[in-house]
């Protein structure tokens, strides 16, 4: 593909050291199993004209909130106007060779805001549809495997019950309407408390409420997967008490191996194990400890399955390939730390581990073909690859379907 990709091919290569044998051997499993990431985005890709579109903007003084809010909506469906960043964009899943991705297509914080994001990944499967397509059930993963398509299957990161809270059946009956339209995982927490619950940068650790608990009981009716990546350690374990359908951890990673309020400990990941579900470990270097890199994120897949078996385990990336920065445009690059309050990401934490490997290092998302291999590495058996890769996912998608 292009030097992004490449670069952070051979920095991969340089962290594994594969013996040819594994290489070829990982390389080739990878094109043979039905791979799916457990939660990760489609890609990011410039366009000329979004380019324009955003630099007039920022020439007009938009804020600096409002531009960013922009900038994704735009850019998530660069690559349906323009015949070049269409390219780059089917590049990027080609060298992925991801047959099923688990998509963020909602921030759970408003409903007409999560329709908006929605949208985008319509758009983009109906482009796109001779090699993307959203699908809703396990089958259908199974069939973009034969037809050598990727499917898309949508997660959002909140209910969808940012109402008043008048009607809590009215609130609940949402579910529904997420179902129907494709969602099939949904985080009952971001990172701070909500209705439901109690999320992973709260103090209190209350776990969860009266309403989360109906909540829960209500996405194993309709089912739509119980996601706690997001969560604090009660919300966690009162989740996995109360699911009767296999509940999952989509993109964390564990505590025991490095301390951070998005991993899980070892009584989290039992938890949501004996429900029957499994945990997804991401690459996110800042989440996964100092100089994180691909050994990193085996050595977390690592401890996971000696607590609770390759049966539980998965690769859950949060992340997509971006592509460069564009010239003739810019950002706000001295405006003060602004994240939404609901992120509650400690901007000191954030610097302090902030590395470009989950872009251009060993842990791209393009390396995906990689952490196969990686797997081969750390001595695997071909019939546990293909359960971490893949199987386990549509082994919990099976089990959820109403």
């Amino acid at each position: 593909m292009n030097e992004l990709v490449e670069k952070a091919r051979q920095k991969a290569l340089d962290v594994l050291k594969p013996t040819e044998a594994q290489l070829e051997h990982g390389l080739e499993l990878h094109r043979e199993l039905t791979v799916c990431d457990s939660f990760s985005f489609l890609p990011n890709v410039w366009a000329k004209d979004v380019v324009d579109e955003l630099a007039e903007m920022r020439e007009q003084e938009l804020g600096a909130r409002q531009w960013a809010w922009e900038s994704g909506m735009l850019r998530g469906i660069a690559g349906t106007g323009d015949p070049e960043a269409g390219k780059e964009f089917l590049d990027a899943i080609e060298t992925s060779g991801l047959t099923c991705l688990v998509q963020t297509v909602a921030e759970g914080k408003s409903r007409e805001q999560d329709i908006k994001r929605m949208a985008c990944s319509v758009q983009n499967c109906r482009h796109f549809r001779k090699r993307l397509f959203q699908a809703g059930f396990a089958q259908e993963v199974r069939e973009a495997k034969k037809q050598g398509r990727t499917c898309v299957i949508w997660s959002v990161n909140g209910p969808p019950c940012p109402g008043h809270m008048i009607e809590a059946e009215e609130e609940l009956s949402w579910v529904q309407t997420w179902y129907n339209l494709g969602v099939r995982l949904m985080h009952l927490t971001y990172n701070r408390r909500n209705i439901v619950g109690d999320g992973c940068a709260e103090p209190a650790n209350g776990g969860l409420s009266h309403f989360g608990r109906d909540l829960v009981k209500k996405m194993n009716e309709v089912g739509i997967i119980v996601d706690t990546s997001h969560s604090g350690k009660q919300t966690t374990l009162d989740a996995a008490h109360l699911s009767e359908r296999p509940m999952v951890a989509s993109h964390t990673a564990c505590e025991a191996v490095f301390e951070h309020i998005r991993c899980k400990s070892d009584e989290e990941l039992k938890a949501i194990a004996d429900t029957g579900g499994l945990m997804g470990v991401y690459v996110l270097p800042n989440m996964l400890g100092p100089d994180a890199t691909l050994a990193t994120v085996l050595d977390h897949l690592e401890h996971a399955a000696k607590v609770i078996g390759v049966d539980h385990i998965s690769i859950g990336t949060d992340t997509t390939y971006s592509s460069s920065w564009p010239t003739g445009i810019k950002g706000f690059p001295d405006a003060r730390f602004n994240s939404q309050w609901w992120g509650a990401w400690d901007p000191e934490v954030q610097a302090r581990y902030r590395t470009d490997e989950a872009r251009s290092g060993s842990l791209a998302w393009t390396n995906w073909p990689l952490y196969t291999v990686g797997l081969v590495t750390r001595g695997y058996s071909d019939e546990d690859i293909e359960k971490i890769v893949g199987g386990n996912l549509l082994r919990v998608l099976e089990a959820n379907e109403a």
